[in-house]
């Protein structure tokens, strides 16, 4: 029997992606649609609309392109693009499945209320983010944006003085907040670098933590006092927004450094450029903000010590098949009749 699967791409992750890293679900009578929702767009367009769908909801939008193309369709796999109730009513889908840890974009209610199966990916970047993670804490550690600079702006800048150089890695504490799956990529990528490595996770235990190559750390406010540099890799929710805030910065080290690649809202944003300016820490690395893209006028584009990238952590070519790829591997467990890994 013959499985219609309709793969709806998007700007940052286009169908003939997603075709490639489902394809070998063709060796189980799986027959491919491909559309790209809001396939012209360019990326500031598509990402106003998607950051705004986080609060909005699928509801909110037009899915009649998409509903266009779904007689005859079993399964429906989407990137970013909106699965509202009225969609999944109005279709006689079996599956639908966001190439995404995120179901923002997915009225999950309506696929249980419907018996539609609902799957997800997540983890679809975790190494992406874990390889970003160290890559900005050793490039800040050893100043090499700076240094860069520097040379850019025509200077051959060599510091000699033993008090003003960067330590190597392995005499560093490094202290990683959240130990899932991209705390412990980060911790296992640091390893080689001998260094000490610090993690607080209440969600963890000490064991793993220990399994997962760090020292645990009950109290968040010791691993700040006790860390060259602090690394977050948290959810956002109402308990972590802000998490990191002015008291949190009172207790790093001045020669310390924040790095941030998980969610901007994580960090309190003034207090970290008080932090700066009062000399409580020595700089941070951050790719996520609260407000996407960075107003022109952000203090913290004028701040010494402070490396900045557009929220590009997870964008890797293997982060944008293996998000696909995932769900195709949960829709061939349930064309064989098994239940799915990642199953909402």
């Amino acid at each position: 029997m013959t499985t219609t699967v309709l793969l709806c791409g998007d700007p940052q992750q286009p169908s003939e992606y997603m075709a490639e890293a489902a394809g070998f679900l063709e060796e189980h009578d799986v027959v491919f649609e491909r559309m790209d929702w809001m396939g012209d767009a360019s990326p500031a367009e598509f990402r106003n609309v998607t950051m705004d769908m986080e609060t909005a909801g699928p509801g909110a939008y037009d899915t009649s392109d998409i509903a266009t193309h779904l007689d005859g369709v079993d399964v429906l796999v989407v990137h970013k693009a909106p699965v509202s109730r009225e969609l999944i009513e109005g279709a006689d889908l079996d599956v639908v499945g966001a190439a995404r840890g995120g179901t923002e974009n997915v009225d999950v209610e309506a696929c249980h209320d419907s018996g539609v199966t609902a799957l997800h990916a997540p983890g679809r970047n975790r190494n992406a983010v874990a390889d970003y993670a160290v890559s900005m804490l050793l490039s800040r550690l050893r100043e090499i944006p700076f240094n860069h600079g520097d040379m850019i702006d025509g200077e051959w800048s060599q510091v000699f003085d033993p008090a003003l150089l960067p330590p190597d890695v392995r005499t560093t504490t490094i202290g990683i907040v959240g130990f899932g799956h991209i705390g412990r990529g980060v911790a296992r990528r640091l390893d080689g670098f001998d260094p000490e490595i610090l993690a607080y996770d209440p969600f963890v235990d000490d064991e793993s933590i220990r399994d997962g190559g760090a020292v645990p750390v009950d109290d968040l406010h010791d691993l700040l006092g006790r860390s060259d540099a602090v690394t977050l890799h948290v959810r956002l929710s109402e308990e972590t927004g802000g998490m990191i805030g002015a008291e949190e910065f009172a207790s790093m080290q001045e020669s310390a450094f924040l790095v941030n690649t998980a969610r901007g809202g994580l960090v309190d944003e003034d207090a970290l450029v008080a932090a700066l300016d009062d000399d409580e820490i020595a700089g941070a690395a951050l790719d996520v903000f609260r407000a996407e893209p960075l107003p022109e006028d952000h203090p913290l584009l004028s701040r010494d010590g402070v490396v900045l990238t557009p929220h590009v952590a997870g964008s890797t070519r293997d982060a944008v098949l293996e998000g696909p790829r995932i769900v195709a591997s949960d829709v061939e467990a349930w064309l064989r009749g098994e239940t799915p890994e990642h199953r909402l």
